[in-house]
């Protein structure tokens, strides 16, 4: 007896949905019947997250550019106009599918469907169509903000043999898991897959190539992407010009390319092919010792579009040539390493990091900070009271209203922190004086220690 019922799918979609839009960012959001927002004729994003294990499949989010930005900027708290770069934008959207996949996934976990989903990939662009993993029936439902609109697509199966491949995730530290990933070569894995495939399954001769050719340009093209969850979170795409993808298409089924009667023929050869190279992949960090599983593979097809994994450190492009005709291969593997987050600090990181490991040279920085406070004392500061803290999973925020009360970890009696701007610089305690709430200070935290905080 199946367990994924899809009208119960469809109201737990639709509550988070409607209540994270609601919480998160005050917008009202109303479930529609049709799509009437023109925006989504002209540039979009698509944010997907794909399912594994026992349940299988894609939940993904369509909005158009314009109603995107209005989104982040809500999210963040800023106007529109003050977006420093599409990067927020794709981060906000990719953040809302995680959610609500996530979400979807717990009600999964509570029903005994053991399954694991990937990190969020971003589609952009204004002359694309996205066609989903054939696991399932497609749904839609689509939600209305004034006159902008997001619609929500799913496809979700069951394989309740799938629960033995993530029964090992979750036993590795963060440690332990950098270090198989980074002991598997993924670009001679890559590289070797993809000509022993089309030479093996297309009879077609490949090599790569370090640059792409002289007069190559892209036309309208086909991706094939799978991503990878569990152990190893990232994604991997095969992409060529729709006129080499007909020619792959003929050389798999053995027939002349006239007698390919769609594109349907074309995207389950992509699939197939994307699916096979992604899995030798995934054979490599399986074999490294890392629990991995691979989505099923979905279909972008279009002239103007990027698909692009989020969270990714670092994307590895490959190129390759077959009879004139262009291959691109993309292999994005989120890797959780230190050593590349305290780059991204710069020159700031350093200075903080030699001040740790030498204390003379700390406390001479700390003097000279001293000296020169009185160059910033007109700046303005927010001061926080914090009463205390609490941890709850989002499924817990998302039911928050109003009435609701929240439990701190906080004691009763305890001195409460005061913070400027995050940092700690006082305790204190909850006084009443004239029916209104005060704090008074009980402890200060040294200046020296002070100063240090605010880096």
């Amino acid at each position: 007896m199946e367990k994924i019922r899809i009208t119960a799918v469809e109201k737990a979609i639709t509550n988070c949905v409607i209540e994270t839009f609601e919480t998160m960012l005050e917008m009202d959001l109303a479930k529609v019947g049709m799509v009437t927002d023109e925006g989504l004729n002209e540039q979009r994003l698509v944010g997907a997250v794909h399912f594994a294990g026992e349940v299988v499949g894609t939940l993904s989010l369509h909005v158009s550019q314009a109603f995107a930005g209005k989104i982040t900027g809500a999210m963040l708290g800023m106007e529109e106009d003050a977006l420093d770069s599409q990067e927020e934008i794709k981060d906000v959207l990719g953040e809302l599918a995680n959610i609500i996949s996530g979400n979807l996934k717990s009600d999964f976990l509570d029903a005994d469907l053991a399954c694991v989903i990937s990190t969020p990939s971003i589609t952009r662009g204004s002359d694309f169509k996205i066609e989903p993993s054939k696991m399932g029936d497609l749904h839609r439902w689509i939600f209305r903000h004034q006159k902008q609109e997001l619609i929500v697509e799913i496809t979700l199966k069951e394989d309740i043999g799938a629960r033995a491949e993530i029964a090992g995730m979750d036993r590795l530290d963060s440690d332990q898991i950098r270090a198989k990933i980074n002991s598997v070569d993924i670009p001679t894995t890559v590289i070797n897959a993809v000509i022993d495939v089309f030479y093996t399954m297309l009879s077609m001769e490949t090599e790569n190539i370090k640059e792409v050719p002289p007069g190559f340009r892209e036309d309208k093209r086909t991706v094939g992407t799978v991503t990878f969850a569990g152990d190893v979170q990232g994604l991997f795409n095969i992409q060529v010009n729709d006129d080499f993808a007909r020619k792959m298409t003929a050389a798999m089924l053995q027939m002349e390319e006239d007698e390919i009667e769609g594109d349907e023929e074309v995207f389950d050869v992509l699939r197939e092919m994307s699916n096979i190279i992604g899995g030798n992949l995934k054979s490599a960090f399986v074999d490294a010792g890392l629990s991995c599983v691979l989505s099923t593979p979905s279909i972008t097809n279009g002239l103007d579009f990027r698909v692009e994994a989020l969270n990714i450190i670092k994307s590895q492009r490959f190129l390759f040539s077959c009879g004139g005709s262009t291959i691109i291969v993309d292999a994005g593997i989120k890797r959780d390493d230190p050593a590349a987050a305290e780059a991204g600090y710069g020159q700031q990181g350093s200075a903080i990091a030699d001040a740790a490991g030498n204390a003379g040279e700390a406390a001479a920085a700390v003097d000279d900070e001293l000296r020169n406070l009185s160059l910033i004392k007109e700046i303005p500061l927010e001061l926080t009271v914090e009463l205390g803290r609490t941890h709850q999973r989002i499924q817990e925020v998302l039911k928050l209203g109003q009435g609701s009360v929240v439990e701190l970890v906080q004691l009763e009696g305890e001195p409460v922190d005061i913070l400027i701007n995050d940092a700690l610089i006082a305790k204190g305690e909850v006084v009443v004086e004239k029916e209104k709430y005060g704090i008074r200070i009980v402890e200060i935290v040294s200046r020296r220690e002070r100063v240090l905080s605010f880096r």
